[in-house]
């Protein structure tokens, strides 16, 4: 129901009525994922996954690495909840919306340039989601989770999410990825007061 394929790959043998048919879309994925963390007592989640998605295409011819009649594209999707950035001192929390779903899918195709356009998209807000075009191409969707799915999935937030096509990303110059801190986050604050005629690199040197 998330990507609208109202004629999905059913499978013979499902282990769960709920996998009972192949995915069309990586974005039930990553609101399960959601809502995992937030049953955790999570605030924040930023989250993406690459991935295949599986829809009927009799154009498919079989082969060694193909189904025939079934087509299986890779995806890239991701997902924004909660505020921009992590509690600090210095900026007021702020909750992330679509302008920072769209920079990190420019991120991905920098530097290519693309366009938003208006556009709906069964998974997301009527009002509040677009199509992604490279050069005048469709390449995927971003927005806001559709009302009727944060209900279903009891979200007290609506998430930020998009979903592209891998090979239309790969095209391009692909972001490098960076280490993660050693060190763990503070997230307290600790105040010194000390007489005025101290000077900071003395208190430093303490």
């Amino acid at each position: 129901d998330l990507a609208g394929n109202a004629n999905p790959i059913r499978l013979l043998n499902p282990i769960a009525s709920q996998l009972s048919v192949m995915r069309s879309s990586l974005i039930g994925s990553l609101l399960q994922v959601l809502r995992f963390n937030l049953d955790r007592k999570a605030d924040r989640v930023q989250v993406f996954e690459l991935g295949r998605v599986f829809r009927r295409d009799p154009a498919v011819a079989h082969s060694d690495t193909t189904v025939q009649g079934i087509d299986q594209p890779m995806r890239v999707a991701g997902l924004l909840y909660g505020a921009r950035m992590p509690a600090q001192w210095a900026q007021a929390a702020a909750a992330a919306d679509f302008h920072d779903i769209r920079a990190h899918v420019e991120s991905l195709f920098a530097p290519r340039p693309i366009d938003c356009v208006a556009a709906e998209h069964p998974a997301l807000h009527p009002g509040r989601s677009a199509a992604i075009l490279v050069h005048g191409i469709c390449v995927g969707h971003a927005g806001e989770l559709h009302p009727r799915w944060r209900q279903g999935y009891d979200l007290p937030h609506a998430p930020l999410l998009f979903e592209l096509d891998l090979d239309a990303v790969l095209h391009g110059q692909v972001s490098a990825a960076r280490p993660l801190p050693k060190f763990q986050a503070v997230e307290r604050d600790i105040a010194v007061v000390v007489d005025d005629s101290l000077s900071h690199a003395t208190l430093m040197q303490c």
